[in-house]
């Protein structure tokens, strides 16, 4: 990448372009973004339009080929703020915020609904859950999980969105739950990860799933 950094958003749009969002350097929080381009004979990073604000353990998620940017810690506060970025447009626009404040907010996208997931707000830890379709630019509630995370991993598998493991304030998790946007419900899953663990990457790829740590 153009800019050392970490605890940024990852993204991938229109299969051939690599984003990497806002994190942290050795100095500050950045709004800047790196763009690699696939299409390329000698793929390299670049970069591209920066953020609206400055953002760090924040979350990404991609719809309709728009990414979407939520939450996070800016330095200053933890923030409820979302923004999308319209590749076809080259900029970022503001949508409407999150109900709460979400830093280490996990992120996933099921049917075309974009789904924040746990995060914290400096104070409390939370198991609240919000839902965004951009047919109705509304933040909607859904079912609490059973557990309070921050630093969760999400994927989406077999129509159910998972949630795995993160921080609950108090002790690290192993844990896995999952959503089904047909019954509205949370399940805990019965076999939990062999290692408890937050701020993980998780991915899935065919059957089963897999989780990355970083």
């Amino acid at each position: 990448m153009i800019t050392p950094r970490y605890a940024g958003g990852l993204a991938v749009v229109n299969d051939n372009f690599v984003l990497y969002l806002g994190g942290i350097n050795s100095e500050s929080t950045l709004q800047s973004v790196n763009v690699l381009d696939l299409t390329s004979e000698s793929p390299h990073w670049g970069p591209t339009y920066n953020m609206l604000s400055k953002r760090r353990w924040f979350g990404v998620g991609v719809i309709y080929n728009c990414m979407y940017a939520e939450g996070g810690f800016d330095s200053e506060q933890r923030l409820s703020s979302v923004e999308c970025y319209h590749p076809s447009l080259n900029k970022w626009t503001p949508i409407a915020d999150m109900c709460v404040r979400r830093n280490a907010v996990g992120v996933g996208v099921l049917d075309d609904v974009l789904y924040a997931v746990g995060g914290w707000d400096g104070h409390q830890v939370w198991s609240s859950v919000e839902a965004y379709s951009p047919s109705t630019g509304v933040w909607s509630t859904i079912p609490d999980m059973h557990l309070s995370r921050r630093g969760a991993g999400v994927a989406v598998l077999g129509g159910l969105l998972y949630v795995v493991g993160g921080y609950d304030g108090a002790s690290v998790l192993d844990s896995v739950e999952s959503y089904n946007p047909k019954t509205n419900k949370w399940t805990m899953i019965t076999a939990s990860m062999n290692v408890a663990r937050s701020f993980a990457g998780a991915v899935a790829i065919d059957v089963p799933q897999y989780c990355k740590t970083y």
